[in-house]
């Protein structure tokens, strides 16, 4: 993957069929490195997978942690920063959630199936090691211009979709882990901390289900971890899953890790307005590593939640 692939610039099909499912793969376009899998025009979800992405490209520096400014409290991620590198406070994370797009593709065929209409699907496909569009894009692109057009162009395109939708919608935001296995639960996120969830402290105000916690009569703690929850709907389908009936809260666990989402789901769910909320989803290796099966039974667990409150 030396250089800048030309066939990626325009808008017709990139070389990945085989790997995602051969011929039968669903139509797309793509464009900067970026796949959009175009759903119906009467649906209001949409999907997309950040970190599955497998092109590096040798004009592109790897990413890496940046300068801490003490003073304000901000991170530099310029490559040749003054100051000390700070893995901490200004951390990056460079590896892949291998085959979270295709759990994506299987979940959204099911989706479609199950609610009668496709949902929107936009999955990066430059290697995190380049870019990572579930960042800010000066920690997402680190200021190379090939980054931050793919950036430009996954986020645009994410805009794009939101305002075709008219009223209530609902994002997923599908993403893989590896870190921490004790508990090898999947993990749903609404921009809700652990520690938030352990103390029995949580407002919709600060979640990226606000539109949904205003526009719904059930309590708000039924629908993160309640009888009205995806969390239930998971569970369901035979899965672990925090926050959920069985795990409500993450100390609920072992290890009691817990990921609350990340950029996409503050910039892309109704945190700071709108009627589209977001969630992220984190699962498992062994989740992914057979995600026509998993992505069936997640494809149903998901749209069950979608037809309860959207």
């Amino acid at each position: 993957s030396s250089g800048i692939n030309a066939e990626y610039g325009g808008h017709h099909e990139m070389p990945h069929g085989e790997e995602l499912g051969g011929p039968d793969e669903p139509y797309k376009i793509s464009s900067n490195y970026v796949d959009y899998y175009p759903g119906d025009g009467d649906t209001n979800v949409v999907m997309t997978s950040p970190h599955d992405g497998h092109i590096k490209i040798d004009d592109i520096p790897m990413r890496k942690q940046g300068c801490y400014n003490e003073s304000d409290g901000t991170c530099d991620w310029h490559h040749d920063c003054d100051g000390t590198i700070n893995r901490r406070k200004c951390k990056v994370v460079t590896w892949a959630d291998m085959h979270s797009s295709v759990l994506a593709l299987q979940m959204r065929q099911v989706i479609g199936r199950e609610l009668g209409s496709m949902p929107h699907l936009i999955v990066s496909r430059m290697h995190r090691s380049n870019l990572d569009p579930n960042r800010d894009r000066e920690n997402a692109a680190q200021y190379n211009p090939i980054a931050e057009l793919t950036y430009d162009t996954f986020h645009g395109k994410i805009q794009e979709v939101h305002d075709s939708i008219v009223g209530p919608g609902i994002h997923f935001d599908i993403h893989g882990y590896t870190s921490h296995n004790t508990d090898n639960w999947l993990e749903l996120g609404y921009n809700i901390r652990g520690s938030e969830l352990n103390s029995g402290e949580i407002t919709s105000e600060t979640s990226s289900l606000r539109n949904l916690a205003a526009r719904s009569d059930k309590d708000f703690w039924s629908i993160v971890n309640g009888a009205d929850s995806l969390g239930k709907c998971v569970m369901d389908e035979g899965y672990r899953v925090v926050p959920g009936p069985q795990y409500p809260t993450p100390d609920t666990g072992i290890q009691g890790k817990y990921f609350r989402g990340g950029h996409i789901t503050r910039q892309w769910g109704s945190l700071y307005g709108g009627e589209i909320d977001c969630v992220q989803l984190e699962v498992p290796q062994w989740v992914r590593d057979d995600s026509e099966h998993h992505g069936e039974r997640l494809g149903r667990a998901f749209a069950k939640w979608i037809k309860q409150h959207y």
